[in-house]
């Protein structure tokens, strides 16, 4: 794993905890049409596409190294490599659509989806132990963290509904 893919993939959690840092300041009765956390929030978006950017030429840089390999066990390894550097980017997306979906769909919903989703990409098989396991798991995890431990979560737009 290189160093720019390292960079990249820290950047960009950072650029989304920057993004919803900003969207979360108030607004006042003196802002403008762009508001107070416009600027921020496009700073959180800029830094994002670079941070993608960096992350998908460093992945091309090693797709490059490793065609262009003459030894076999040394590109075998470059290989072995590349894909597991594509498996923690795919564990990363999985994280930031949590992160993301968590105040849209609540807390409940959004766990089970990363707990099914996390399940799926790492055994790539549709087993079906897979959906329940989601759902027990999410049950278990809002039991400990909203009724024995008392810390309030994300209920989302449910609420609204109702």
């Amino acid at each position: 794993m290189s160093r720019d893919f390292v960079a990249g993939c820290g950047l960009l959690v950072f650029s989304v905890i920057y993004y919803l840092a900003a969207s979360a300041i108030p607004e006042s009765r003196l802002s403008d049409s762009v508001g107070p956390g416009g600027m921020p929030m496009a700073y959180g978006i800029g830094l994002g596409v670079l941070s993608i950017l960096l992350i998908a030429q460093s992945l091309l840089a090693r797709r490059q190294a490793v065609a262009a390999a003459p030894d076999p066990r040394a590109r075998e390894t470059a290989q072995k490599e590349l894909h597991a550097a594509l498996r923690g980017a795919g564990m990363l997306a999985i994280g930031i659509a949590y992160v993301i979906l968590l105040p849209l769909i609540g807390y409940i919903l959004s766990l089970a989806l990363l707990i099914g989703a996390t399940a799926w990409y790492q055994e790539r098989a549709r087993p079906r132990w897979l959906i329940p396991t989601a759902i027990i798991g999410a049950g278990v995890f809002w039991v400990i963290f909203v009724e024995v431990l008392q810390i309030a979560q994300p209920a989302g737009f449910w609420p609204s509904l109702f």
